[in-house]
C-alpha cells in the first residue's frame, strides 16, 4: 500500500506532541484532528444497501484545514465559484515574498496581527500601482483575490501570498478599462516600492513590544514581486485551488514512511524545478507540517474590490463591457450533492440508515490537548 501523508503524521505525531508540550492550541487542536479523522471518534453514519441489504459504517471527517484526508470536495467548490465570477479580460498572477530577515516576525505571540499587516501592505501596493495609469492600468476600481501560502516544496516556513489580478477596472468616470497587452499588467519595480514603503509604514504604526528588531538594511533589499500572465484565468484559479482547502503537501509527495523517517520529494524551484528527494526524521516532518497552521480566526483568501462577493454588479458591468456573455437565468448553481456510497458487496447506492455522534460531542468541542493515539 502507497505511503501517505496522514500515514506519516499519525505514526509520529504522539513522539511530536510528547517532545513539544507547550505547543499553541491551535496547533493541538488540528493535531487532535489528524489524529483522529475518520476514526470511530469522530462517530458516523450507517449505510444501507436497498438491494442486498448490506450494512457499512463510515466514519466522519474531521474537515479541519490542516487535514491532509479532507479538502477535496472544499477545493473543487471554490474553485467552481471562482471560475464563475471571472471577467473577459486577461489574468495575471502577481507573487509578494517577504526577505528571509522577516519571517522571524511570524513566530511571535502577534502572528496574526503580522499577517493582517502583509495583507494590507500588498493589498494597497497593488490597487495603488493598478490605480496608475502610466505605471499600471490606470483603473481608480480594482479588484483581485490574494491567497496567503507559508511554506516552500521543502515544507519549510516562506510565507508569500499569490494575488489573481484581472487586467480591467474602472477608471475615475465609471468606465472600464482593460490592459492594453494581455502580457503586460504593471511595473513591477513600482509595485515593489510601493510594496516595501506599504509595509515599512504599517509597520511604524503596529505596537512593537514583544516584537524583534527589524534591520535598516531590510528596507533596502530587493523584495520578491513577480508578476506573470496566465490567459483567461481559468488555469490561475485551478492551481491555487489546488491550496486553498488543502495543505503544503499531498500523498502523491510521499514516498516512504518508516519506522523513524519520512521520504518525500519535491522540486528544486532555484535550479529549473529538478525533482530532488529528503529524509527527514518522522518527528521533524511532523513539525514542518504543523508549522503551517495558522492563527484561529485568519482568512488565508481574502477578496478586494469588484472581486468580493459583495460588488456582484460592478463585477457584472467589467463581464459585459469585456465581452463576456451573462447568464441572465433564474437557476440557482446546484448545490453540492452529499457524498453516497457504493456497496462493497453489490456495487448498488447506499442510503443512510443511521448516525452516531462524536465521542466529545456532548462537550460541544474537541479536546484542547489530543489524547494518546488509539486508532489507526
Amino acid at each position: 500500500m502507497a505511503a501517505t501523508a496522514s500515514d506519516a503524521l499519525r505514526r509520529f505525531l504522539p513522539a511530536y506532541l510528547e517532545e513539544n508540550p507547550s505547543l499553541p492550541p491551535g496547533v493541538r487542536r488540528a493535531a487532535w484532528a489528524v489524529l483522529h479523522c475518520r476514526t470511530p471518534v469522530m462517530g458516523g453514519h450507517l449505510w444501507d444497501c436497498g438491494q442486498c441489504g448490506n450494512l457499512e459504517y463510515h466514519c466522519h471527517s474531521c474537515n479541519h484545514r490542516n487535514c491532509p484526508l479532507c479538502g477535496k470536495a472544499g477545493t473543487a467548490d471554490w474553485v467552481s465559484k471562482q471560475l464563475e465570477k471571472r471577467v473577459g479580460a486577461p489574468y495575471f498572477m502577481v507573487n509578494f515574498t517577504l526577505p528571509a530577515q522577516l519571517r522571524q516576525l511570524f513566530r511571535t505571540r502577534k502572528e496574526k496581527e503580522m499577517y493582517d499587516l502583509f495583507f494590507a501592505a500588498v493589498s494597497e501596493a497593488l490597487r495603488a500601482t493598478l490605480a496608475d495609469k502610466g505605471k499600471g492600468l490606470g483603473a481608480q476600481d480594482s479588484g483581485f483575490t490574494l491567497v496567503l501560502h507559508t511554506w516552500n516544496q521543502r515544507l519549510l516556513f516562506h510565507p508569500h501570498i499569490h494575488a489573481i489580478v484581472p487586467g480591467a477596472g474602472l477608471d475615475v468616470s465609471g468606465n472600464v478599462v482593460t490592459v492594453q497587452n494581455e502580457n503586460f499588467l504593471l511595473k513591477e519595480a513600482v509595485l515593489r516600492r510601493r510594496f516595501i514603503q506599504a509595509f515599512r509604514k504599517r509597520w511604524n504604526q503596529l505596537d512593537q513590544t514583544g516584537l524583534p528588531k527589524i534591520p535598516g538594511s531590510v528596507w533596502r533589499k530587493c523584495w520578491g514581486v513577480k508578476t506573470k500572465p496566465f490567459g483567461n484565468g481559468a488555469n490561475l484559479v485551478k492551481y491555487l485551488g489546488a491550496y486553498v482547502c488543502r495543505k503544503a503537501i499531498g500523498d502523491r509527495r510521499v514516498l516512504k514512511v518508516t519506522d523513524t523517517h519520512v521520504t518525500f520529494r519535491w522540486k528544486d524551484r532555484a535550479h529549473g524545478g529538478v525533482e530532488k528527494t529528503e529524509t527527514l526524521p518522522g518527528t521533524e516532518f511532523a513539525a514542518r507540517y504543523f508549522r503551517h497552521v495558522l492563527p484561529s480566526g485568519l482568512k488565508a483568501v481574502r477578496h478586494y474590490g469588484f472581486c468580493h462577493p459583495a460588488a456582484k454588479a460592478k463585477r457584472e458591468k467589467i463581464a459585459l463591457h469585456t465581452g463576456l456573455p451573462l447568464d441572465f437565468s433564474d437557476e440557482k448553481r446546484p448545490a453540492t450533492p452529499s457524498r453516497a456510497f457504493q456497496c462493497s458487496c453489490c456495487g448498488g447506492g447506499m442510503k443512510k440508515a443511521g448516525v452516531r455522534l462524536p465521542q466529545w460531542k456532548v462537550a460541544r468541542d474537541p479536546p484542547a490537548r489530543p489524547p494518546p493515539a488509539t486508532a489507526a
